[in-house]
């Protein structure tokens, strides 16, 4: 419908004073002005226009008040048939429910309005779409697709020459390449936004987003006095938009910054403000985010009540964001998208051959024409019909992979759930298993001290009753000291095994480091209790060379593997008496693209019932009293996960055991 000139021109004037554009602002003193223009302004497109900047200026404070004026010119255009004012409608609401945190709902809002705005051939709301569009991919984690609809509507701006909307989504895109750590992209991305925006500082809202995005890359360098210099910035620019969305995210950073920084009551106080201002605007975001922060800090101050209620507050927005059901909405609004498209070609290409017939058919003459006609539209049809039953076979065969991806999804969301359990049940374990470490050794020094004083050094010796009393005592405390020196061996076994992944590997030549942890192997056995001694025979391949490995932790594998070997022999030779040859071969070896270390004993050998079961944490064939039953499960995880490489055993019972760890050559 025609807009009056004089309406025309009264709207560009006060969009010129109030700085139209698609970065909605918060409510303002325009506000007023702009609601006394529409009391006076009919039912037409201008209306339309005027509802959807009213709604803008509502946006940062009142959220629900956009949402009604936008749906108010949705309805308005659909009457009118206006298109371009529907399409922006259309994007204005899929901007309040994405930050609402209804994803599936703004996406595909926000489909919608890109088709319309498309078919309008309105750039400008076009580009906004994409750019909400990129909003949503970035809340979804969806980086890669998020930084393809903000290049997107970057081009369009620069097309309209929009540099403030420009300076826009080049803060969207730092934001991307911050998440995926790429941080010289970011902070690159975050100046030339900031160079645009000093030029023209409207839309302000833009300007808060690019402030705190800034004070996001800085922390990330640990540039933190800059950091809260921009986070300041932006809380001020919230100030004076009164932009609450905004000012939460700068107060929760704030807050995150202060945790890092070790200064709890600060965080506290800005984790509050950004949850009461999220709240205030619904922004579940960062509700879970706050939530979660709070959650921590009262944890950390030993006030499980308060930590419980905002841990659940985060959850609940969590659920809300990313629960199951959120992410299968998605994926049918994917589905849907593209069966609609396949419809479209098939529609395309059924009208076209139509079109084809019918000026077939207009050409007929005499009937031999006829025949003719009729016979090829005829096989032009079973053609058609042909595609069709084929492009139905592939929308079966997607809808059935889509239901396969969807259910792997899930046990894979089921998996997750369980891995953040036991790894919660793994710290707590490591934080328990370091404090025992300190009453166990105040408890072995007792029981050695103790045993100083019983020994009266320079008095006569009791005797009697009391001389067994005090060989028992001595006796007691020597086992306390014995169990303690065994316990504080599992719990350094527990938190080696807990310990994280290995450090950069380095060349490491392979001979040199077997022989020395066989030789410190060899000299902490216990030799004086082996008659006759060990017969060690050793053969190191030249050919081995160098390896690319931890030296620290690749030797404290083998030489658990060598411990192993002498221990196996010195109980073989217990057993079986002087005539026993107790023999512990080691050797290294290249074959083809792998290098072999293989550590041999003739010590009793392993079950072949039990053999399969030696690398599982906490499994030992050991008498009880000996060993921790972690020593294989930590060389096994050090050679097979730290350095990519086996780790076998072959033995026979009674005869022999026969390790054999094959690397990377």
């Amino acid at each position: 419908m025609p807009v009056p000139a004089a309406r025309l021109l009264l709207l560009f004037v006060w969009l010129s004073l109030a700085g139209w554009g698609h970065y909605a602002r918060a409510q303002s003193p325009a506000t007023d002005s702009l609601r006394r223009i529409l009391a006076h302004t009919p039912a037409d497109s201008a209306r339309v226009l005027l509802l959807l900047e009213l709604g803008r200026t509502y946006r940062a404070s009142q959220p629900d008040s956009t949402m009604y004026l936008a749906q108010e010119a949705w309805q308005l255009s659909r009457r009118l048939n206006f298109d371009k004012g529907r399409g922006r409608a259309q994007g204005m609401i899929g901007m309040v429910l994405r930050e609402r945190g209804e994803l599936p709902q703004a996406y595909a809002n926000q489909s919608i309005a890109l088709q319309l705005s498309r078919q309008s051939h309105d750039l400008e709301g076009e580009a906004y779409n994409l750019n909400c569009l990129g909003n949503i991919s970035l809340d979804l984690r969806q980086y890669p697709q998020a930084i393809r609809y903000y290049r997107a509507s970057e081009g369009l701006y620069r097309r309209l020459h929009r540099l403030p909307w420009v300076a826009g989504t080049l803060t969207n895109l730092g934001s991307c390449y911050e998440k995926l750590n790429q941080l010289d992209s970011a902070l690159a991305l975050q100046q030339r936004a900031e160079r645009l925006l000093a030029q023209n500082l409207r839309p302000r809202l833009a300007v808060a987003l690019a402030l705190r995005n800034m004070g996001m890359v800085q922390a990330r360098l640990g540039h933190y006095p800059e950091a809260f210099a921009y986070y300041r910035r932006a809380l001020h620019e919230t100030q004076a938009t009164n932009d609450l969305r905004n000012r939460a995210m700068a107060h929760y950073h704030m807050a995150l910054l202060f945790e890092q920084l070790h200064q709890p009551d600060s965080s506290l106080l800005h984790a509050r403000d950004a949850l009461h201002q999220a709240q205030a605007v619904s922004y579940r975001l960062t509700v879970m985010d706050a939530g979660a922060l709070l959650a921590r800090l009262y944890k950390a101050r030993h006030r499980p009540d308060s930590a419980f209620y905002y841990q659940s507050l985060a959850g609940v927005a969590r659920d809300s964001l990313f629960g199951p059901e959120k992410f299968r909405q998605l994926e049918l609004l994917a589905f849907t998208e593209q069966q609609q498209q396949l419809r479209q070609r098939a529609a395309q290409e059924q009208q076209t051959a139509s079109y084809q017939r019918a000026g077939l058919l207009s050409l007929l003459g005499v009937v031999l024409t006829v025949a003719l006609v009729l016979g090829w539209a005829n096989r032009r049809q079973r053609r058609a019909n042909r595609l069709l039953n084929e492009r139905n076979a592939q929308i079966e065969a997607q809808r059935n992979a889509l239901d396969e991806a969807l259910t792997e999804v899930r046990a894979i969301q089921t998996q997750l759930v369980a891995a953040e359990k036991w790894a919660f049940v793994g710290e707590l374990s490591a934080g328990i298993a370091n404090e025992l470490q300190n009453p166990l050794a105040f408890m072995r020094k007792f029981a050695d001290v103790s045993v100083g004083l019983l020994n009266h050094d320079g008095t006569a010796q009791p005797e009697g009753l009391e001389q067994q009393i005090l060989d028992g005592l001595k006796q007691n405390l020597h086992e306390i000291s014995a169990h303690g020196q065994r316990a504080s061996a599992i719990i350094a076994d527990m938190l080696a095994h807990a310990r994280p992944g290995p450090r950069q590997p380095v060349p490491t030549d392979l001979n040199a480091l077997v022989a020395e942890n066989l030789r410190l192997a060899y000299q902490g056995a216990p030799a004086q209790e082996i008659t006759p001694a060990v017969e060690l025979e050793t053969h190191f391949d030249p050919a081995v060379g160098t390896v690319a490995a931890v030296p620290q932790e690749l030797g404290r594998a083998l030489l658990n593997l060598f411990a192993n070997a002498f221990y196996a022999v010195r109980q073989h030779q217990h057993t079986s008496g002087p005539g026993f040859q107790p023999q512990v071969s080691v050797q290294t070896r290249r074959v083809g693209e792998w290098i072999e270390v293989e550590i041999y004993d003739n010590g009793f050998g392993i079950a072949a019932s039990v053999a399969e079961r030696v690398f599982q944490p906490f499994f030992t064939t050991k008498p009880a009293g000996d060993g921790t039953g972690l020593g294989l499960s930590l060389a096994y995880d050090i050679i097979t996960k730290g350095h990519q490489g086996t780790l076998t055993v072959e033995t026979q019972e009674g005869k022999f055991t026969r390790f054999t760890v094959r690397l990377p050559g």
